[in-house]
């Protein structure tokens, strides 16, 4: 299956770069073709919500592991799978926090807010003062 990206404009759907369009030259006029439309994820947005990670991780005592800092983190914020063991037992899994786990801009910020509260409360920092903070480690780096 290809990925394919569109632009929306006055008169329908274009591809918006030239790997996209390279594609939408081999689908076949007439055909039906079934898609799922995300609107994808700010890179740079997701630049500081990986520097927001590295920063409070750097600053927290409690883990070694940056991987087990982030599923803990993912764990409190929610953001979870929820596994049902065959004995009926609840456990909850926490998600990686990759590009193509959240690959839609709006869940990704929903999730970038909740964890956002998360690492505010592990530096007892008031979240607009942590955002400040990120968005000046995340320009730097």
């Amino acid at each position: 299956m290809a990925e394919i990206f569109q632009k929306r404009t006055l008169s329908g759907w274009i591809p918006a770069d030239e790997p996209s369009q390279a594609e939408w030259r081999k689908q076949k006029l007439g055909e039906v073709y079934r898609g799922k439309f995300a609107k994808p994820r700010n890179y740079k947005h997701h630049c500081q919500f990986m520097a927001l990670l590295e920063l409070t991780f750097q600053n927290q005592e409690q883990y070694t592991s940056e991987k087990m800092f982030r599923r803990a983190v993912a764990l409190e914020a929610g953001f979870v799978d929820t596994l049902i063991t065959l004995d009926g037992e609840v456990h909850l899994m926490p998600k990686a926090y990759s590009y193509d786990e959240l690959p839609d801009e709006d869940d990704f910020t929903k999730e970038f807010g909740a964890a956002m509260t998360v690492c505010a409360r592990i530096l007892r920092m008031a979240a607009p003062e942590l955002e400040h903070e990120v968005s000046k480690y995340a320009v730097a780096a």
